[in-house]
Formats: structure tokens, sequence, C-alpha cells
């Protein structure tokens, strides 16, 4: 056999004895600096004078102590596997140890730990064979094996900073049907992936979704919220600092409540709070949180004007009193909270009035998915008739 065929001999069910055989002659080879017959073909010749050799020894005798001492000697030898193989030789090597690993999830972690030992060293080669690795044992393994193998694979590639492979192992840590429905399983799985998402510099709006997809595994589980406080805080802190998130229906998440006292209560102060409330709150809350104390006011205006603005029309003197801010600065609040998406509204000058077609709700509460679910029945009934209209042409 050709040694660059030992990954097509590797396939399901486990390695031939013909693959594990030419795994152990690379690994002869490669120890014993006989590298150049690595990648070579093996007609007869090649194979008597392997056979003559100091590599050719040690293959036979590895060879013939079976799975368990193949096993052993690429582990141990898997520095030297990766420092003088060829790609093809190691990914063969690997996909045989994989297979010789079968159902042992700790031997299977052994091989996965050897593959992602070094982060200077061929880094490209060894990312695609811990995902080959934990691809083929995923076919077998418990989900808790498969998860220990995925934040193995995930660590190593942020460890060697292989950016480019985050938004799969992102995807992958997000996709519900992989972990199963444990909670602590789905939870580990999204730790992973806060993780990856804070190391990829992702969007504030993707972070923070996935941080509440986070918190939410909380929820029949209260004594272990304590682990959540960390991700809870800075969900919290994302929130309040955030130009572009001014809707949140997450206060009630049980991991949530283990984030700070003060920044819980500045969160709930502008869900579902006043101007007056948020200046009664202690001014050093802001600062103690790193936030910016303009900003924060700045949202909170616009977040009591989409309030408001559900009275329909609203005077000037209305929304000078709701945000403590001066006449001139009216029709500046108006402008901002449309061009941050908050509201819809037309300000009539001569009129000093505001008419808002739109208004984002701060919270849905009970009354609000009252009235969504009156909406909904409303354009069901409505699509019904059109279609009895539709059939009586």
């Amino acid at each position: 056999m050709a040694l660059t065929e030992l990954t097509r001999e590797t396939t399901t069910g486990g390695a031939s004895r013909a693959a594990s055989r030419a795994a152990c002659e690379v690994l002869g080879v490669l120890i014993h600096g006989e590298t150049d017959r690595v990648g070579g073909g093996q007609g007869v010749d090649d194979a008597m004078d392997l056979a003559e050799t100091a590599g050719g020894t040690f293959a036979a005798e590895v060879f013939a102590k079976g799975d368990d001492a193949i096993l052993d000697a690429a582990t141990e030898h898997a520095a030297t596997l990766f420092g003088d193989g060829g790609d093809a030789e190691v990914r063969g090597v690997v996909a045989v140890m994989t297979s010789l690993a079968g159902d042992d999830e700790e031997k299977v972690k052994r091989v996965m730990d050897c593959v992602t030992s070094r982060t200077s060293e061929r880094v490209i080669l060894r990312v695609r064979c811990a995902m080959a690795v934990y691809n083929d044992a995923s076919e077998r393994a418990s989900v808790g094996t498969r998860l220990d193998l995925f934040e193995r694979v995930a660590k190593y590639c942020v460890e060697a900073k292989q950016t480019k492979i985050y938004p799969i192992l992102i995807a992958h840590a997000g996709d519900e049907t992989i972990w199963g429905t444990d909670a602590k399983t789905r939870r580990r799985a999204l730790k992973t992936s806060v993780d990856l998402l804070r190391e990829s510099n992702a969007s504030e709006e993707e972070l923070f979704a996935c941080m509440i997809k986070y918190l939410a595994t909380f929820e029949n589980d209260a004594g272990a919220a304590g682990e959540a406080a960390d991700i809870a805080k800075e969900t919290v802190r994302a929130f309040i600092a955030s130009p572009t998130m001014f809707h949140g229906d997450f206060m009630s998440l049980q991991g949530l409540k283990n984030a700070d006292a003060d920044a819980l209560k500045l969160l709930s102060t502008l869900l579902t709070g006043s101007v007056s409330d948020y200046k009664a709150l202690n001014a050093s809350i802001v600062s103690r949180l790193g936030l910016n104390a303009d900003e924060c006011m700045a949202k909170m205006r616009i977040m009591a004007l989409s309030t408001l603005g559900k009275k329909g029309e609203v005077t000037y003197a209305e929304i000078k009193d709701a945000l403590q801010c001066a006449d001139d600065e009216v029709e500046e609040w108006v402008v901002r909270s449309v061009g941050a998406g908050v509201v819809d509204a037309k300000m009539d000058q001569s009129q000093q009035r505001v008419v808002f077609t739109r208004c984002t709700d701060r919270v849905w509460s009970g009354d609000e998915w009252k009235r969504l679910s009156s909406r909904i029945t409303e354009w069901r009934t409505s699509v019904a008739s059109i279609q009895k209209t539709l059939v009586a042409k």
C-alpha cells in the first residue's frame, strides 16, 4: 500500500489491517529518520527494503502487538509525526488513530490532545485533523464527549488565532439540534459560542443575542444561576451601552438575576421608567459600570419618547416635560429617535406638535401580547374572508 492511501483505507468500521500496518510504517520511518520513504510506493522490493531497516523493524514490532500498541506508539510519537510527516501521511495516521480509539471516549480525547498539543507548528494541518477527529468521533460518542471534543477544537483555534474558523464553530455551537435538550449541555455549547464571538469581535447584537440564549438555559436550574453572574453583568451592560438596542424582554430571565444589582436597577429604569426615574438614580452607578453618562441619558430620553409617542399626537411642551430638555432641543430628540429607528413621526412646527405613527415597545407586557394576538386574529379573519370571496368568484 502507498502510505498516502492511509486516509482512504480508514473508513467507517475501523482502520483496516493494511491501514494500521501502513501507519506503523510511517511512524517507523519518521522516528528513525528514513523520511525519503514517506509518501513513496511500496512494491515488493520496497517492502523488502523497509523490513530490513530500523524503521521497518519498529513497524513490525508495534504492528504485531495489536491495536492498543499502535495507538500508544502514535500518541507517543505525535510530535515527530507532525514535525516531519507529509500532510497526507499525518492525516492518514490521525485517521487510523481515531479508528483505533473506536468507542473508547478517553482514547478519542487522547487523540484530540495529541492533535491540538501545539499552536506554533503546522496549525492549519492540526485544525483539519482536529475537525476530522471530532467529525469521526461524533458518529459514535455521547453528547457529553462530543461537546468535550468540540470545546477542545474551539480552544485550540482561539489559541492558534485561527479566526477564519470561528464562524463555523459559532454556528455549530449554537445549533440546538446537535446538543439535544439537556440544559447544561446546551449551556456549555453556548458559553463556547459566547467566548468565540468575543474573540471574533462580532457585532454587539450577535454577541448580545447569544448571551441571552445562554442565560435562558438557567430557567429551570436556578441553583446553578450563580455561574452566570459574569455573563449576566456583561449582558446588562451591553444593552445599556448599545446605541442600537431599545427593546428588551429579558428582565425576567433567572440567569440575569445574578448581575450587579445597580446595573439591573439602571436597566429596569431604561426599560420601564421615566427620565425623572433615571435622574433619581445614584450618578455613581453609570461611572462605576464604565458607561458614558451622556450616552446613557440620550438612550433614556429616546426610550422615554417611544413610550410618550404611543399617545399618537404629542405637543412640544409634553415632550419637553417628559424628556426634561430645553425648548430648542425637542425637535432634536424627535429627529434622533426617528434616526435610531425607535419611532416614526412627523413634526408640525407651526402647531408645535408631533404625530407619531409607530413607536417601538420598550418591553412586551401581557397587554402587548394580547394586542398582538388580537391583530393576528383579525388578520387571519381578513385573509379567510378574501379567500372565500375569491372562491365564490
